[in-house]
């Protein structure tokens, strides 16, 4: 397999231009970022996500434009922007829930309102509701400049955490 690999980056450089080689560096910062546990998930990784606890109820991520988030129009992606609501909405909802507990999204419902452009996004969730088999949770992602750009509402079917993870 690394023979393989290195003989895709071989053939990649070959033909590439600065801007995919800045593609790749990304992608391959993406895999160190997993591998070192500074982020708990690839697109974790791959988004640059910086994440903190506002209060119980609060949770934020931020991440950086970069090329590889954007659209042929130099604007964030919309699935890009969903992943980040997603992933601060069922942040706070992994935040309040027991630790042999977990929540799956269940319905997520996005309002885009502006161009996502700007050096970095900021997206902060927040429960709206925790009952014992659904939660509901409100997000809003901020362009840099303060802008609203999407704001979405979901839902978060409660479940056993499996037990290989409960220990994490």
């Amino acid at each position: 397999m690394e023979n393989r690999i290195l003989q895709k980056l071989q053939t990649f450089f070959l033909e590439a231009n600065d801007e995919e080689r800045q593609a790749l560096e990304h992608v391959i910062d993406a895999v160190i970022r997993k591998q070192m546990k500074q982020n708990g998930s690839y697109i974790g990784g791959l988004l640059q996500t910086n994440r903190s606890v506002i209060d119980d109820q609060t949770y934020e991520i931020t991440i950086p434009n970069t090329e590889l988030i954007q659209n042929p129009l130099q604007i964030v992606h919309g699935g890009i922007t969903a992943t980040l609501l997603d992933s601060a909405m069922g942040s706070v909802v992994h935040h309040v829930l027991p630790k042999d507990k977990a929540a799956v999204t269940t319905e997520m419902k996005i309002n885009y309102v502006a161009p996502g452009i700007g050096k970095e996004f900021r997206c902060v969730a927040q429960i709206i509701h925790k009952g014992t088999k659904i939660c509901v949770t409100e997000g809003r992602v901020f362009r840099d400049d303060g802008t609203l750009i999407a704001h979405a509402t979901g839902s978060f079917f409660i479940i056993n955490r499996p037990e290989q993870n409960n220990h994490k």
